[in-house]
């Protein structure tokens, strides 16, 4: 029996963006793989290219040329409905920004990727009950995220990322703007779905104390991954074990 393919298999990958009159390169050629139920950390100065990765991998921007690969499948033969389609079931989205709407209660907040799905209304309670359960705000359902801290604001967004059931959580700086107890309470949260909920998680941050939480980080810098130890950039896959 053949093994399964990867969750995410890029291979060649180019992106560039247009600045004016002027063409910025973000990766030439970069490769990579991503398994299922794998926690990843990326960590890499500003302008390294952790930030499109994501954008790739959540399905938001599409390569200038290479392949992305998901379970084998090539992403960008989707077309823009499909795409929005597959990104709804497979990619949820944790950033440093909450991105809560103010005028609308937790429950609300969490609620609103199921909006445009065909669950019933009591389904869709169900749902966001046990996504509020999940990461401890149970009894803040009813406010509105003004009334809340800033940590509690970044438990109701991975409520709002899960609530859906998706396959990766594609996280964004997710404790940059939270103190240090803060950030391990929702680290540990991140750690949880990982662990016993199987989520495939892809992290970016700045903060190593972050990235140890992980099973493995990537160092990117100027698009391209470092192996562990490199005093410069080379092409390659090479991750870095994390310290226990």
């Amino acid at each position: 029996m053949s093994p399964s393919p990867a969750l995410f298999s890029l291979r060649g990958v180019v992106k560039r963006y247009q600045r004016g009159d002027e063409t910025v390169s973000i990766f030439e050629g970069l490769d990579m793989d991503i398994q299922d139920g794998d926690f990843l950390a990326m960590m890499g100065p500003s302008g390294s290219g952790k930030s499109t990765l994501l954008n790739l991998l959540g399905g938001i921007d599409r390569p200038d040329a290479g392949s992305i690969l998901f379970r084998g499948q090539p992403l960008q033969a989707l077309s823009e409905a499909r795409m929005s389609g597959w990104r709804a079931a497979n990619a949820a989205f944790v950033f440093q920004h909450f991105n809560l709407l103010p005028m609308l209660s937790v429950a609300r907040n969490v609620e609103l990727p199921l909006m445009l799905t065909t669950l019933p209304g009591a389904k869709r309670r169900q749902r966001v009950g046990a996504a509020l359960e999940l990461v401890g705000l149970s009894a803040q359902a009813t406010r509105l995220p003004s009334q809340l801290s800033g940590g509690q604001q970044q438990r109701v967004a991975i409520a709002r990322a899960i609530v859906a059931d998706t396959v990766m959580i594609l996280c964004d700086e997710p404790t940059g703007n939270l103190d240090r107890q803060t950030s391990d309470e929702v680290l540990n949260i991140l750690s949880l779905l990982n662990r016993e909920l199987g989520k495939t998680i892809v992290m970016v941050t700045h903060d190593a104390r972050a990235a140890a939480v992980a099973a493995r980080c990537l160092r990117l810098d100027k698009g391209r991954f470092l192996p562990a130890h490199a005093a410069g950039p080379v092409h390659g896959t090479a991750d870095e074990p994390v310290p226990a």
